[in-house]
């Protein structure tokens, strides 16, 4: 048993740990292969703001000289500058970083100036809240606006009744109550306010990657490289025109997971007890605005049970475990609050797979596993029958997977597409979600030269470039955290630096594994493509030291 006990208790954990950053690496590289020969673009009506589609056009090809070169140049900008910032006091950057990321966002925000939002999830979500600020419930009854309707007042609405929406949607009754809390607190239909509620949680969101990127392991060069990488992204910086709560949820969740690992630095049981248990419930309040960051809570669980591993605190497991089912337990209230204010029953919804379907089916007007009317019309079909519908997707999933194994050029072809259409669009999404909406000073200045104007171009050719660079640094320092570990004796110095590295790791291949087969959009990867941060800044970190060992090795 004694010579058995070693094995267990420091080489699994470790070759565990090697194995999930070695698929993680995998995973990186293969997306930075089609950053390198994809870029994907969204195609317009015409060149009028607003006439962007969820259509798009592959660019596939040998990259260009320019971009090479623009790849090479960028990359080593971003050291060259990480090295800069590195020799200025660390607080005062960090300060310095907090205001540019706030700061950036409402100059967008203000150039956008929207007043009016298209989007319509967000106008479904929008036109309840208002139903509830309003205090006129009979509007979710069953018999408001049903279908075939053709009273005035019910063909002009364009959108569905509550009641019809969050029958097929019961979930987003928590992204509701957020629009319902901010139009409580700044107005009916605010949109510019929810906006700036965004872009603070962006900013807040931006100084928790900071935290974790310490845990990780980055030293002052390090930090250098995180806020040059922060600075130069463009995605991140518009995420808030987005008026949808995912940043809003991603910020809360990642910052539970961030009070998690805290906890597992503390020495003194009762309050390291009290930030695992507070941080899995922050984390559930997060996932409340987004079902699939639960992704995130699962990796801090998983981060969890190697902590424990590495500093033998059992009773850190087991607090996790029972926090993380009461963080789904807080999940599930939205829906019960709704339903008990409204008294309606809004039933179950869609099914779980049938977002898989969606995500494996292939439509002709949209890139593979984007959204189409088959969940919709297997609901409707079916009269909101769950076990059929579950049924009706089951035989889909397979009949798909059936039709991959028959034909393998076939799947490598439509996953190909699917991932080139989430991890290779350089935007992310954020240029198309900007300009959907009326803007009070008609999108003039900023806003129309790089939506639409001469700058558009110029813009989507950096974040091209910003992308590749993005995923060489990520890759770099995966593999500087492969060769630590496998170099080491340990996965970590502490509990909390090994939380870190597998939560970091794990959440990140759970958003990929979850969107290679559920719907598709890039706006969902990009949360986790905001998780390789604190790695592409290790990867720079990296750079410099081999660089440096270099300079003495010939010296």
């Amino acid at each position: 048993m004694s010579e058995k006990w070693p094995f267990f208790r420091r080489v699994l954990p470790k070759w565990l740990v090697v194995l999930a950053l070695g698929l993680q690496t995998a995973v990186v590289a293969l997306l930075l292969v089609l950053s390198i020969f994809f870029t994907v673009t969204f195609k317009r009506i015409n060149s009028q703001l607003g006439s962007i589609t969820e259509q798009v056009d592959y660019h596939f090809g040998i990259p260009s000289v320019i971009f090479v070169l623009g790849t090479v140049m960028f990359y080593a900008l971003i050291a060259l500058l990480a090295i800069g910032v590195a020799r200025l006091p660390r607080r005062w950057v960090f300060t310095a970083l907090l205001v540019y990321t706030a700061a950036l966002q409402i100059i967008w925000l203000v150039s956008l100036s929207l007043v009016t939002y298209t989007y319509p999830d967000s106008q479904n979500l929008m036109d309840a809240a208002n139903i509830l600020l309003k205090g006129d419930v009979s509007q979710f009854g069953a018999d408001y606006c049903s279908a075939g309707d053709m009273q005035k007042e019910c063909v002009e609405r364009g959108i569905p009744s509550a009641h019809a929406y969050f029958s097929y949607y019961p979930f987003q009754s928590g992204p509701m109550l957020w629009y319902l809390l901010i139009f409580a607190l700044f107005g009916s239909n605010n949109i510019f306010a929810f906006q700036i509620v965004s872009a603070v949680a962006i900013t807040a969101l931006v100084a928790v990657l900071w935290r974790l990127g310490g845990l990780l392991g980055l030293d002052k060069k390090g930090y250098g490289a995180f806020t040059v990488l922060i600075m130069t992204c463009v995605p991140l910086m518009m995420f808030a025109a987005f008026v949808y709560p995912n940043a809003v949820g991603f910020f809360i969740t990642v910052c539970g997971a961030w009070i998690i690992a805290e906890g597992f630095r503390m020495q003194k049981s009762w309050p390291s007890a009290f930030a695992i248990v507070g941080g899995f419930l922050v984390c559930g309040v997060g996932i409340v605005f987004k079902s699939t960051y639960q992704i995130v809570v699962l990796a801090a669980l998983l981060a969890a049970v190697f902590a424990v591993w590495q500093n033998r605190r059992i009773w850190q497991l087991f607090v996790s475990l029972l926090s993380s089912l009461a963080a789904f337990a807080i999940s599930k209230l939205p829906v019960v609050l709704v339903q008990s204010w409204t008294g309606q029953n809004f039933g179950k919804g869609m099914p779980m797979l049938s977002w898989v379907a969606l995500g494996l089916s292939e439509s002709d007007n949209v890139p593979p596993g984007w959204w189409n009317r088959f969940a919709m019309d297997a609901f409707e079909r079916t009269g909101n029958d769950y076990a059929l519908q579950s049924q009706i997707s089951k035989e889909f999933v397979q009949g798909r997977f059936s039709e991959f194994l028959h034909n393998p050029s076939g799947g490598v072809r439509f996953f190909t597409g699917k991932l080139a259409s989430e991890w290779a669009e350089p935007s992310f999404m954020t240029s198309l979600y900007s300009e959907l909406g009326e803007s009070s000073r008609y999108f003039a200045g900023l806003s129309s030269f790089f939506l639409i104007g001469d700058g558009s171009n110029i813009l989507i050719r950096y974040e091209n470039v910003a992308q590749t660079v993005m995923y060489v640094l990520a890759f770099i320092g995966l593999i500087g955290l492969l060769r630590s570990i496998v170099k080491g004796k340990s996965i970590g110095d502490d509990a909390a630096q090994v939380f870190t590295r597998v939560l970091l790791c794990a959440a990140f291949i759970g958003g990929f594994l979850c969107y290679l087969l559920w719907e598709a959009k890039s706006i969902y990867t990009l949360p986790f493509f905001l998780l390789l941060i604190p790695i592409a800044a290790y990867g720079v970190q990296e750079t410099i030291r081999l660089v440096d060992g270099l300079k003495k090795k010939f010296a």
